[in-house]
């Protein structure tokens, strides 16, 4: 009562505050149902509003709820079908389209505005599975108005009409907001007809829910037919979505069993030799199945590679890289990578800075390094069957957008369902990144801060999932549509990594890399115990120093030689200068080169430019029901 007297004050104070302008309204709101044999209605409703040009605009809409409870606790879709729509007696333009829970009739024409006074809407149609088929009787239980008009509703009226001239055995009302049990109507039953009149006011957010009820037999029970149909329309979307992963599934599997499949890793030993004709980096690209990024890595190695070999000098001085080309002649068979970059030096006279004043420089040369090296060992190491891959991301996209169409859903949810799968796909590239990280050895800091990120985006994936079950759940059921999309980007990541496979000859060079890092990162002891191994020494160390940066393990790498040059005869370790590297002098030059080695792709990287981007029992329950508003 506190509640119903609340709304009535706010309604009075609104019509009659004499500077605010009459609030439209629905005069009146009438429903006439016929039941027929096999439980189909026929319904007209006749709507009757003051429009003011204020809401009512354009026209008005109607939306019809296409979902409801079963018996067990699912949900069922109802069918709804427009026959006619007309205004003051002629016809009107209308269109239909998918909102939350159900479908919106649009009416009016958006380059015509409806003239103020008063106007009367009918609009027939049809719809099914709306009967109530109980133990002793049947009945139909209608929401009449539904409790979402933006408008106060005069007067609520509502008749049902039986088939075949049967009695209506009872008939019932209920009145005011969802859920609420008000008996402000009337019903009179006369034979097959029973009519319903509210005796008050509806105000914003209550509508009239009417219930008759009839013996069993008026109304057709569904045949077996009639429920295959229904179990068809309301699971179609998750048969969609369960069968279109499983099809996904399938194909990728078949796909990486058949050409995904890596060959049978050999024994991992420590290997002190380098793998014949695999340069640094190539080591890389075979190591990481391509060059990812700008090829920092393998860059800064192959320069480091060409140092030592005495076909350049680098000069580490005030914060800049300087890469000068040195007398030595340059073989025939110098590999593609070392190639191009020894041309970009010779392009600039013979001596190329890494800074930003070259960055556009320094971004063509590690383009024409990645695209050199690719040209050259592609498809001889590993295959990355991507042709594959996009064939089953194609067949992903092809799913969800059938299911988009035949999902009933708005623009909107289908949306947010969408953008949810942002959750799945960056915690794949997290995980992705913390298993690189660790197999590269990076910093214990850089690899904790990835590790967290990756369970905060884990709980926050399982909330949002969780949460968006919960908001879609009264339209998807159980949750096939997230279900489809999180475990369709999930598949798709996985197979991405999957479908690559290294081929005979790059799983044994893998091997033999493998052993490499192994022995670079053995305690001087240990290494020293492998038979036949080099011993330590200025050009060992060396040598090897390039395949140490791009394998990520260049301070050990480093540290190992500089323990050994502490531990050999006095004045070893101020001795030792590298004559194809300079730079500031620490004391240290070990740990000069080592932090040198580490920073040179860095500072290749930060040189680039960057791009500039800125039932019964309540009101609102039963069939029918819904909301409305002009526009």
């Amino acid at each position: 009562m506190l509640r119903r007297a609340l709304r009535l004050s706010l309604f009075l104070l609104f019509a009659l505050a004499p500077e605010v302008q009459a609030q439209e309204v629905i005069r009146s709101f009438q429903s006439d149902i016929r039941i027929a044999a096999d439980g189909t209605l026929d319904v007209r409703e006749t709507i009757t509003v003051t429009a003011e040009g204020d809401a009512i605009k354009h026209g008005i809409y109607r939306d019809f709820p296409r979902y409801f409870v079963k018996a067990d606790g699912t949900l069922g879709k109802v069918s709804f079908d427009v026959q006619a729509v007309t205004r003051d007696g002629a016809p009107e333009l209308f269109m239909t389209q998918a909102v939350e829970g159900g479908t919106r009739i649009q009416i009016g024409n958006a380059d015509e505005t409806v003239p103020p006074g008063v106007h009367t809407y009918r609009i027939d149609y049809q719809t099914d599975r709306q009967i109530r088929f109980r133990t002793d009787h049947d009945a139909l239980v209608w929401n009449v108005t539904g409790t979402g008009w933006r408008f106060p509703i005069e007067s609520a009226r509502a008749t049902v009409t039986l088939p075949n001239g049967d009695r209506v055995l009872s008939a019932d009302t209920y009145t005011g907001a969802k859920g609420e049990t008000g008996q402000d109507a009337t019903a009179q039953i006369s034979g097959n007809h029973v009519e319903f009149q509210s005796t008050r006011m509806l105000y914003v957010g209550e509508g009239l829910t009417i219930e008759a009820s009839f013996t069993k037999g008026v109304v057709a029970a569904p045949t077996s037919a009639q429920i295959r149909a229904w179990w068809w329309r309301d699971n179609l979307g998750a048969v969609i979505a369960y069968s279109g992963l499983a099809a996904v599934f399938a194909f990728f599997f078949a796909r990486w069993f058949a050409r995904g499949r890596d060959p049978k890793s050999g024994i991992v030993v420590a290997r002190w030799d380098l793998p014949k004709g695999v340069s640094p980096a190539l080591a890389s690209y075979i190591d990481e199945s391509g060059l990812t990024g700008g090829a920092w890595s393998a860059l800064s190695a192959s320069a480091i590679d060409l140092a030592v070999k005495g076909y350049v000098t680098l000069d580490n001085l005030d914060q800049a890289v300087t890469i000068t080309r040195a007398s030595k002649p340059v073989p025939d068979d110098l590999p593609a990578g070392q190639a191009v970059l020894l041309e970009t030096v010779e392009q600039h006279g013979g001596a190329f800075t890494i800074e930003s004043a070259n960055g556009e420089a320094v971004q063509a040369m590690s383009m024409a390094f990645r695209a050199a090296i690719k040209a050259e060992n592609r498809g001889v190491f590993f295959q990355n069957n991507r042709g594959v891959f996009f064939i089953g991301l194609l067949a992903s996209v092809g799913i969800a957008l059938i299911w988009c169409f035949t999902s009933g859903l708005s623009s909107d949810s289908i949306s947010a369902i969408a953008l949810s799968g942002a959750v799945p796909l960056l915690l794949g590239i997290l995980i992705w990144k913390a298993l690189r990280a660790r197999r590269r050895r990076i910093m214990v800091a850089a690899r904790l801060l990835l590790t967290v990120a990756v369970i905060l985006l884990s709980m926050i994936g399982l909330l949002a999932f969780l949460v968006a079950i919960d908001s879609f759940g009264d339209v998807m059921g159980s949750g096939a549509a997230l279900t489809m999309v999180w475990g369709l980007v999930v598949m798709n990541q996985l197979f991405f990594i999957l479908l690559s496979a290294p081929t005979k000859r790059g799983r044994d060079i893998r091997d033999h890399i493998a052993g490499l890092r192994l022995y670079l990162t053995l305690a001087e002891k240990d290494r020293m115990n492998l038979l036949g191994a080099p011993k330590m020494s200025p050009a060992h160390f060396e040598t090897l120093l390039p395949y140490a940066v791009v394998l990520g393990v260049e301070k050990r790498w480093s540290k190992s030689f500089e323990i050994w040059l502490s531990a050999s005869v006095a004045g070893a370790a101020a001795a030792y200068a590298p004559v194809w590297y300079s730079g500031t002098r620490t004391g240290n030059v070990t740990g000069d080169i080592a932090s040198f080695a580490s920073s040179m792709g860095s500072s290749m990287a930060a040189s680039v430019p960057r791009s500039n981007s800125s039932g019964s029992g309540s009101s609102g329950s039963g069939g029918g029901g819904g909301a409305g508003g002009g526009w």
